[in-house]
């Protein structure tokens, strides 16, 4: 009975002490990486592609943000257009795409990820007070949505 219990002692002991230790280094190592990130935000970009995307037929809002070299496109499709969801983001794409082709482009048609987009333009506007890393951590989740 006694040998059990000291081999479950031990058990457990080895089992909080390698947990422990593994993990630890990991997220502080990811945390100083994101910090380090320099963020560039290019409103130009951002109002050009809102304009091109517009400019195609069924779209009925758009909304834009351009962070580093990604730009992100968010729309909303009116009534009957809803039926031709992939094509018309295609040639949202392609139009957005033509502004510079050094961007990774990124539409969607999701109310949600139009939301949060959304947030992240008005954001960009008024980037005083806000920290730039919470604006880029945001953006690549909304970028890894689409």
């Amino acid at each position: 009975m006694r040998f059990k219990v000291s081999v479950l002692v031990m058990l457990i002991f080895f089992l909080m002490a390698g947990c422990d230790e593994q993990f630890s280094p990991v997220k502080k190592q990811s945390q100083q990486q994101v910090s380090q990130e320099e963020i560039v935000i290019n409103r130009e970009i951002a109002e050009t592609a809102k304009q091109k995307a517009g400019a195609v037929k069924g779209v009925k809002e758009v909304t834009a943000a351009a962070i580093n070299m990604d730009l992100s496109v968010a729309i909303k499709v009116s009534g009957f257009a809803r039926l031709h969801l992939k094509p018309i983001r295609e040639q949202v794409h392609d139009a957005v795409k033509e502004i510079d082709r050094d961007y990774n482009v990124y539409v969607t048609s999701d109310k949600k990820l139009f939301m949060r987009l959304q947030q992240i333009e008005q954001q960009t506007e008024q980037v005083q007070g806000e920290p730039l890393e919470d604006i880029g951590s945001e953006f690549k989740a909304i970028n890894k949505d689409m």
